[in-house]
């Protein structure tokens, strides 16, 4: 039976997939596919080219590194000038380019270079909205994968790749791409969610607001059929885990990699020890996804405890 491990976007939110892993190899489970959208991409990218426990050790410290690289450089300053001035995003991506071609892993060049592991990135066609699957073509630029998944719009500029089309961020087309790992022949798959708290955000005030809500709303909606779908399928067993962070964070801050790194491994132990991710389907059932109650009071402990860290405080379990 393929293991496929699917890990969605999630921007900043992308450190807690980290803890996630580590808490699924450490209890030997252990994936042939590995499916990325946007943050999620890097995240597969980099364990399939260095795969194993000590790929997750090192994966952590290069999240560690990213607060240092300046990936949305000159401020909101820069990105308010590129406005006025029309250009096509309101960043350069050219820091997190050089960022990437500093932590790839030495001879990983393109996908044919993966060995022992099945990687897919997801991004999607600018001109035409449609998927774009990385990792079918063996001379495909893992590069070209990365940069297309995460050119998120209008933060960064579309993505032009060797083929000359211009790609942006997957997460338009399939956030948590589940029916590609089970397209391409995954039987059992863990999709490692990442989310916003709970609770239900505040009302917008301003554009920007309404924006965020109106996609977040999208993605939602969005997923929401996928994971049904997949449900559905006869044979196909689904672990859902939801990665909730412990608080709200600008787009820009990654600074606090490592406390969401230990709140999504610490939420991946209740879970995979409750039970709730596993889920054989036969057709029919919708996802279920934690264990109600008790898993809800565990995520409530883990954001109070993501807050205190956040003040300096951490808290003892």
């Amino acid at each position: 039976m393929v293991i496929a491990f699917v890990l969605s976007g999630g921007g900043n939110r992308g450190a807690m997939q980290v803890g996630a892993l580590r808490a699924l190899l450490e209890r030997d489970i252990e994936p042939q596919m590995l499916v990325g959208t946007s943050a999620g991409a890097l995240n597969a990218a980099y364990l399939a080219a260095h795969p194993g426990l000590s790929g997750v050790v090192r994966l952590a410290e290069i999240w560690a590194e990213v607060a240092g690289a300046n990936v949305y450089p000159g401020g909101r300053l820069r990105a308010l000038w590129h406005l006025m001035r029309g250009r096509e995003s309101l960043y350069s991506n050219a820091n997190l380019r050089r960022f990437l071609e500093t932590h790839t892993p030495a001879g990983v060049r393109r996908f044919g270079d993966i060995r022992g592991m099945q990687l897919y990135i997801v991004a999607a066609r600018l001109g035409t909205g449609e998927l774009r699957l990385f990792g079918d073509d063996p001379d495909e630029l893992i590069l070209d994968a990365l940069m297309s998944s995460t050119a998120i719009p209008p933060l960064w500029p579309p993505w032009r790749c060797q083929d000359g089309e211009l790609c942006i961020d997957g997460g338009v087309v399939a956030d948590l791409p589940v029916s590609v790992a089970l397209e391409k022949g995954a039987r059992e798959i863990y999709a490692l969610h990442t989310t916003t708290g709970p609770e239900e955000p505040p009302a917008p005030d301003n554009a920007w607001a309404i924006g965020q809500q109106a996609i977040t709303a999208m993605l939602r909606r969005q997923q929401e059929i996928e994971l049904q779908w997949v449900a559905r399928q006869q044979g196909v067993r689904l672990h859902y885990i939801q990665l909730v962070s412990p608080w709200e964070l600008p787009f820009w801050d990654f600074s606090h990699a490592a406390a969401l790194i230990e709140a999504g491994y610490r939420q991946t132990v209740t879970v995979l020890e409750e039970g709730g991710a596993g889920v054989q389907r036969n057709g029919g059932a919708g996802v279920r996804r934690s264990r109600g109650a008790r898993v809800r009071e565990q995520l409530g402990a883990v954001i109070r405890w993501g807050r205190s860290i956040a003040l300096g405080r951490r808290h003892a379990s």
